[in-house]
């Protein structure tokens, strides 16, 4: 990989002189600090942290609060306050959808997980996450891990580096937006869906939540009832649900106004409350950023000038494919917005509104012409994206094993995550000496935790 694509901020450059250097050890994942994070979480781990620089932290720390406050103004700025046009716009037509959003919608929740990659010229985003089932928020456990490594220990101390961890903050979050005041904490029950499309572990983020002081009930939708005294599961006294299933499962589901009654009952009385509200989900579709990256689709830009600098410097061009052999390219190629984008394979990307993990993604470079054309075909008559490809620039690791200067290169992939406390932390994936470009964790990318030079001192704890 030519050097010109390796570019790391200061703090990660002396890192790599101290560890080429020997002034530090490699980490030793061995280590017992290590045992519970990696009894969780069993993918291989990079040889460092991710480490942001103060300039940087601080810029995201504003960014990403904004881009996700913006995300959830759309249906008040472009559909008039009407949740349920909005939901129809972003391809929530199924019956069940619109019973669900009735039920279980609220008020923007500050949460979310902002998918990045680091370009030439900074942060780019290429999804922003914005359900209660976010994965990962264990991360912090990680940092603790890589604080107490003596390979990690004394440069931290002498660079001034710290880590947010996520599950405080997300707890203290959940905490203020349920409007809970008591001294007591609340018993929150973590709810699945009686069938989820994929298995998740979460026995480190039951442990993490308890050590905080929460008494922890585990159950699906439905074993959830509701009556005299209040909402249960299997006798058990529930006073906030938190959602681990999406959204797109309920909509899936005909039976889910059934299966929804005891908790909307319960939160319609006061009897409970929910987080996150179902409607968070649709912030987190992709069509939402073609509503932010498309001015020519509205007669008045409905961003602030604040909001459209950021939006034009974070988000990749971003554009809806629903309709697009009938929408013009962008000036000045003429022709279609299809044909632009079969056009330009090498520099586009494709991805269904609405999906997780990296499902149905599909990079243009990695195509070949005929197997493109019919995706755009295809995804002219759906609910897609087409965006364009965020160029990132790689940093420098050790190999597996290796002595000396790293001469591994790594495209990170950053999942970071934002709380009502700001930027609070979050997780980096990659390949190592080959570019990600299908981005979810089940390629085989290595993992690291993700600490920062000392900023917002005093930021929430």
């Amino acid at each position: 990989m030519s050097a010109d694509l390796v570019a790391e901020n200061a703090p990660t450059r002396a890192y790599l002189a101290a560890r080429t250097g020997g002034a530090h050890p490699p980490l030793d994942p061995e280590l017992p600090g290590y045992r519970r994070f990696r009894s969780w979480f069993t993918r291989p781990l990079l040889s460092r942290p991710a480490i942001l620089d103060a300039d940087q932290a601080r810029r995201l720390d504003h960014d990403l609060p904004l881009l996700l406050r913006t995300l959830q103004a759309l249906p008040d700025r472009l559909f008039g306050g009407d949740q349920e046009s909005f939901a129809r716009a972003l391809g929530w037509t199924q019956p069940s959808a619109r019973v669900a959003l009735r039920k279980l919608s609220g008020p923007p929740v500050p949460l979310g997980r902002a998918d990045l990659v680091r370009g030439p010229d900074g942060f780019r985003l290429v999804e922003f996450n914005t359900s209660s089932s976010l994965g990962s928020m264990e991360f912090g456990e990680l940092c603790r891990a890589v604080l107490g490594d003596p390979g990690f220990t004394g440069f931290a101390a002498a660079h001034a580096l710290d880590f947010h961890d996520p599950m405080p903050l997300m707890a203290a979050t959940l905490l203020e937006t349920a409007g809970w005041r008591a001294a007591k904490r609340p018993t929150i029950a973590l709810v699945d869906w009686v069938t989820s499309p994929v298995t998740v572990n979460a026995s480190l983020f039951i442990d993490l939540l308890a050590e905080l002081g929460f008494p922890i009930v585990v159950c699906t939708v439905k074993d959830l009832e509701f009556g005299a005294g209040g909402l249960t599961a299997r006798g058990e006294r529930i006073d906030i649900v938190y959602r681990t299933f999406l959204f797109k499962t309920v909509a899936e589901d005909p039976a889910a106004d059934e299966l929804l009654e005891p908790l909307a009952q319960a939160v319609a009385h006061g009897a409970a409350r929910v987080f996150s509200p179902l409607n968070a989900d649709l912030f987190g579709s992709k069509l939402c950023l073609a509503m932010l990256s498309d001015t020519d689709a509205h007669a008045t830009d409905p961003l602030t000038p604040t909001e459209r600098e950021v939006v034009d410097r974070v988000l990749p061009w971003t554009r809806s494919m629903r309709g697009a052999d009938a929408t013009p390219a962008p000036a000045p190629g003429g022709g279609s917005l299809a044909e632009y984008v079969r056009a330009h394979r090498g520099e586009l990307v494709l991805k269904p509104s609405i999906g997780h993990a990296g499902q149905g993604v599909v990079a243009g470079w990695l195509t070949e012409q005929d197997a493109w054309d019919a995706l755009v075909r295809a995804a002219c008559a759906g609910d897609h994206v087409v965006q364009r490809r965020a160029e990132s620039v790689a940093e420098r690791f050790h190999a597996p094993g290796a002595a000396g200067p790293a001469t591994a290169t790594c495209h990170l992939h950053w999942g970071l995550f934002v709380t009502a406390a700001g930027l609070s932390g979050g997780f980096v994936k990659g390949l190592l000496d080959r570019e990600q470009d299908i981005r979810f964790l089940g390629d085989g990318s290595h993992v690291g935790c993700v600490f920062h030079s000392a900023v917002r001192p005093t930021r929430q704890q």
